[in-house]
């Protein structure tokens, strides 16, 4: 359990690491309380060796004017089994600006859950998967807005090459009373071959009659224009399309606020076709 006042000058960082063994099972549940007015950038990263599942759970209450950044990182074994559940709840004026980063296990299952308690809160929740062999990564996340004048904003950009599987499932829910909501999801995907696959399901359900929401889905092959260009000024075909990836996750990247954070994930990306 996790409460944090004030405003936090240092990220807060929890780390799960699996050292090798035996098959195996580990299940984690962490509370964080965001008080009212706090801020605050919590780190959660997953780490191991090893065949193992991993099933974690995190409550999360963001507090009447508060600001949650909250960066997940999962870069576990590529035999281990990721199951996780956030469930996130918003006070009046809350601001949460949610990101995760799906790389490391062969099976990747993530939910969440955000509700909207209080008027004029502001979710922000995006993702990006770098996967191949045959890594699977599964995504759903259910937006709930249950009072009026909040904003969502879904984004999810995702790399997968050779038999790699995406899955990404967003629904927005507007309940009968949650008027001038504003929520938008929109999801792509870049296939590095011919075998990788992403599966896309943006879902809106709505009761409210005075909203501006919307979806929308792409998935498509590298750019070999972009590609070309890279080439043509001499800069070798692997590391064209590196920086070709990284730039497209980036997209994604950019919704972390933290610099330092995000260079590290940029840096990551860059050199995630090499390390294969």
């Amino acid at each position: 359990s996790l409460a944090l006042e004030g405003n936090a000058d240092l990220p807060v960082e929890i780390l799960h690491v699996a050292t090798s063994g035996p098959q195996r099972a580990m299940a984690f549940r962490h509370a964080v309380t965001i008080a009212d007015g706090a801020a605050a950038t919590l780190i959660e990263t997953f780490v191991g060796e090893g065949d193992y599942l991993c099933n974690a759970v995190v409550e999360i209450s963001v507090g009447k004017g508060a600001r949650l950044d909250r960066i997940k990182i999962e870069r576990e074994s590529g035999k281990a089994t990721h199951l996780s559940h956030a469930i996130v709840t918003l006070s009046e004026g809350a601001v949460l600006r949610d990101f995760t980063l799906s790389s490391g296990a062969a099976l990747n299952r993530q939910n969440g859950t955000c509700t909207f308690l209080g008027q004029n809160a502001d979710a922000r929740l995006s993702g990006a998967y770098l996967l191949n062999g045959n890594q699977h990564a599964d995504t759903r996340l259910v937006i709930d807005h249950a009072v009026p004048h909040c904003t969502s904003r879904e984004l999810f950009q995702c790399v997968m090459d050779e038999n790699a599987r995406g899955v990404f499932q967003g629904k927005v829910i507007v309940r009968p009373d949650a008027q001038k909501t504003d929520g938008k999801q929109s999801s792509h995907a870049l296939l590095l071959s011919d075998m990788a696959e992403f599966d896309a399901k943006p879902e809106l359900e709505i009761y409210a009659d005075d909203v501006v929401c919307g979806h929308g889905a792409t998935a498509g092959d590298i750019n070999h224009d972009h590609l070309f260009y890279l080439r043509s000024r001499g800069i070798p075909e692997a590391e064209a399309k590196s920086l070709l990836i990284a730039a497209f996750v980036g997209e994604a990247f950019d919704t972390v606020e933290h610099e330092g954070i995000r260079e590290a994930l940029t840096r990551y990306a860059e050199g995630w076709l090499a390390r294969r």
